[in-house]
């Protein structure tokens, strides 16, 4: 018996060691399984191991459910599949699928619990009938997926809504059931139906299997994930973590006007979002990083990118408007553009080009002035200044919480 404990990778307690051999199935016959990659020499790993092995314990009588332990020194294999970057960093897989989240919550027992069963509360939201839907529709800004089924006890809601915890926080999921639901199944044959709603070009049906839940969600992923994510200081290291510049919109948060035009800007220019994160944050609660660019709340909105190292401010918000201004200062952080004009280097190709067009001069006076505006500009860009330094860069997870791994190391 001990040979195959050993073998299969079980430890004393309901944790499991995870290991090439026993990866696979533990993924396939547990519902949601959380993986705590951890390295033996990482004091924050050695501190948090018997803690997880309590919280197992806990919750070895919730179904479905699986703690499962990676030591990234004996199976570096697993921990890179993972692209895991800093000790101990926490994942979850539900039905097969990683999880975007990490979980990034108190590392007690009661915390790692209480998340885990809000993991597997149901996030679908009941909607009662059309004049609730046509509230909901009026009220809410974006998008979200809107399931009809016959009951909450169907194939297809359960499938619904394993979609809809798999991607938790990404988007919001909603359903009719029942008699409130006969309607729209009846107009499509009898068949249970899923749709994206408040959409700019209107619902889209979502033609894939019922039972697929991985082709589901890659559904959901592609049509309800918005272009433009907010960040706020809850998420703001995760999306550091994502190694990836900001390009931020702030903005005041009632004006979503701008958001929308923003966001229109990012849809032309969708291909950079491999190299970029495009965010919008509130100005108010993030006038820190405004200051640093020499702005405030007063100057809302303001358009800037963060690569991590240095921010850089776009010259004014209203000039996104202009065809293809967004992607060339997106292409100018990577192509070293907009740090060398940072450090004084004129291209003469846009020289002027974010200047406002004033009307021609009155008299002498007003040319005068102009010209004297002109010259102070011109030696302004000459001798050029330093950019701010990174502000989010700040929100990167915490040497004091986490052992960080250089890139030479994974």
């Amino acid at each position: 018996m001990l040979v195959f404990l050993v073998l299969f990778g079980v430890v004393a307690g309901s944790m499991v060691n995870l290991d090439p051999n026993n990866l696979d199935q533990i993924i396939k016959d547990n519902p949601l399984v959380m993986i705590n990659f951890s390295a033996g020499w990482c004091r924050y790993s050695q501190a948090l191991k018997p803690i997880y092995e309590k919280a197992a314990d806990s919750l070895a009588s919730v179904q479905g459910v699986k703690l499962a332990y990676a030591d990234c020194v004996a199976h570096n294999d697993i921990c890179s599949k993972y692209r895991v970057s800093k000790y101990p960093t926490m994942k979850f897989l539900r039905s097969g699928e990683l999880m975007k989240s990490e979980y990034r919550g108190q590392r007690s027992v009661e915390g790692i619990t209480e998340h885990i069963n809000k993991l597997m509360e149901d996030p679908v939201k009941q909607l009662h009938g059309d004049e609730e839907l046509k509230m909901l529709k009026s009220e809410k800004k974006t998008k979200f997926v809107l399931g009809y089924f016959a009951s909450t006890s169907s194939y297809g809601y359960e499938v619904f809504k394993g979609a809809s915890q798999s991607m938790l926080g990404q988007c919001d999921f909603y359903a009719m059931t029942g008699d409130d639901a006969k309607p729209k199944i009846a107009s499509h044959g009898g068949q249970e139906k899923v749709f994206l709603v408040n959409d700019v070009t209107g619902e889209k049906i979502y033609d894939g299997s019922a039972t697929n839940q991985p082709q589901l969600s890659t559904w959901v992923k592609e049509n309800c994930v918005p272009l433009v994510r907010e960040i706020t200081f809850e998420n703001g290291e995760e999306l550091t973590e994502e190694g990836l510049p900001f390009v931020i919109l702030f903005h005041d948060p009632e004006d979503q006007d701008s958001v929308k035009l923003f966001t229109e800007k990012v849809a032309e220019c969708q291909d950079l979002r491999t190299g970029v994160n495009f965010l919008h944050a509130d100005g108010f609660k993030f006038a820190h990083p405004l200051s640093h660019l020499g702005r405030s709340t007063k100057d809302l909105p303001v358009v800037a990118i963060d690569s991590f190292k240095h921010m850089y401010l776009f010259p004014k918000f209203d000039h996104i408007k202009k065809p293809k201004r967004l992607r060339r200062f997106v292409d100018d952080l990577h192509s070293g553009r907009l740090h060398r004009e940072f450090h004084g280097e004129v291209f003469k190709d846009r020289v002027g080009e974010d200047d406002e067009q004033r009307p021609p001069p009155k008299n002498a006076k007003e040319a005068a002035k102009q010209i004297a505006e002109d010259k102070q500009k011109r030696e302004k860009r000459e001798a050029g200044t330093n950019p701010p330094e990174s502000v989010f860069k700040k929100l990167e997870p915490n040497k004091n919480r986490y052992s960080i791994l250089n890139k030479d190391e994974l």
